[in-house]
């Protein structure tokens, strides 16, 4: 199993930089190069458009998993496996098989970052 996160180690101990994002997200480095080197700013996206609606939620796990059939499911839990949000994506061409990211009172970041 190919996990993007193995690819992006050079971004622990955190990010000089953050960018701000759609709905009031705030992406660091890490992110930022997980998107590009990956081609999943949708990822991003789909993170971004439950803010609104996670607003309480001061730690967030969100996790991306690539099925066989190129379909995959985006899980948002509370970091102690109590699942907020789940959506299915019918198709997506993420060349990897995994990846994770956390936000955390609305600053997305690499688990590696913190």
């Amino acid at each position: 199993m190919i996990n993007a996160n193995d690819s992006l180690s050079e971004f622990s101990g955190g990010s000089e930089n953050l960018y701000k994002y759609n709905f009031g997200l705030v992406i660091t480095e890490g992110v930022r190069s997980l998107c590009e080197s990956f081609s999943c700013w949708w990822f991003a996206d789909v993170i971004a458009s439950y803010q609104p609606q996670l607003k309480n939620e001061e730690f967030q796990v969100w996790t991306l998993t690539k099925h066989i059939d190129s379909s995959a499911t985006v899980k948002c839990t509370d970091g102690n496996d109590r699942v907020l949000k789940t959506q299915i994506i019918p198709w997506t061409d993420f060349s990897a098989d995994a990846c994770t990211i956390w936000v955390e009172f609305g600053t997305a970041l690499l688990p590696v970052e913190h």
